[in-house]
């Protein structure tokens, strides 16, 4: 039986000789996101004056503007970052340019973003657990979407869905066992992130290939 602790170590085992590419895959993701983010708050004042409160409506500007960028327009380079993980539990070595691979469909990454975003924020709006249930539903969607470049977004969608049945308590508790890693990282002012999110990563990514792929 494939149980959580054989999950993390099959990723602490991928990522050896790959950390340095997985930390800077995260690096490079976070400095753009942060980048834009800067460039975004001069040109429209999402964040507040030296000395002023922010109000309800910047904030919740502010929130959609993060979501937009990470979900949407970040998307491509999320893709790539997530199927990098995945190369290396699959025993690949790619290059670091290989994050940058799903650009070449970028419209169709970027939408994959936006509708999972639309889909996802619809069931947090109903309740917080049908939004929790639905998102380890999709989960799988991304790595689908590699192995089937000839699906359309909601037919990856759509399999996931299939595919998680009777494992979404697996993955939540498998996600959850990475909150006190997540404690000590911030203690370290989030350095310690940048090495959490590939090992949190490629474990997803295991999870996926030991135990959703293999059931298949």
């Amino acid at each position: 039986m494939i149980d959580n602790r054989t999950l993390k170590q099959d990723a602490l085992d991928s990522l050896s000789g790959n950390w340095g590419k997985g930390v800077l895959a995260v690096f490079l993701f976070s400095v753009i996101s942060f980048t834009i983010k800067i460039i975004t708050n001069s040109w429209f004042g999402f964040s507040a004056v030296a000395g002023e409160d922010i109000t309800i409506k910047e904030e919740s500007l502010s929130f959609i503007r993060d979501t937009l960028l990470d979900y949407v327009l970040l998307m491509p380079l999320f893709v790539g970052t997530t199927w990098l993980f995945q190369s290396f539990v699959q025993g690949n070595r790619p290059s670091f340019g290989f994050i940058f691979s799903p650009f070449k469909r970028f419209w169709r990454y970027m939408l994959t973003g936006l509708i999972l975003t639309i889909l996802l924020t619809f069931w947090t709006l109903l309740l917080i657990v049908p939004g929790i249930i639905k998102y380890l539903s999709y989960s799988q969607t991304l790595y689908i979407l590699r192995e089937n470049p000839h699906y359309s977004i909601f037919e990856a969608i759509r399999e996931s869905k299939e595919k998680m049945h009777g494992y979404k308590m697996e993955l939540f508790l498998l996600q959850l066992s990475f909150i006190g890693w997540a404690l000590l990282s911030i203690l370290t002012l989030f350095i310690g992130l940048f090495w959490l999110e590939p090992y949190f990563r490629t474990t997803m990514a295991s999870f996926y290939e030991l135990k959703i792929k293999q059931a298949s």
